[in-house]
């Protein structure tokens, strides 16, 4: 016996439901600290210094994922040894 379930729930409804917590006023107050202290210049908190990690591992991520689709592109067109033989 096979029995479906629909349900259709904004992801606030899910939450309330499941007995998660709300996290989005606190997430909202780390946020505005953070621009807050970005446009102050604290130190610390200069945009280029928070940012250079995250631009530095996506620029990586993308150059490795190109090289992936390139090495399987090349890859492509080569048969394995072994199969080179019909019979």
């Amino acid at each position: 016996m096979k029995f479906n379930v629909e349900v259709e729930a904004t992801p606030q409804e899910m939450r309330a439901f499941l007995g998660l917590p709300d996290v989005a006023p606190l997430q909202k107050e780390m946020l505005d600290e953070l621009a807050r202290r970005m446009r102050e210049g604290q130190q610390g908190y200069d945009a280029l210094s928070l940012m250079q990690p995250m631009l530095q591992s996506g620029v990586a991520g993308m150059d490795a994922f190109q090289k992936l689709f390139w090495q399987a592109f090349s890859q492509q067109g080569e048969r394995p040894s072994g199969r080179d033989k019909e019979g």
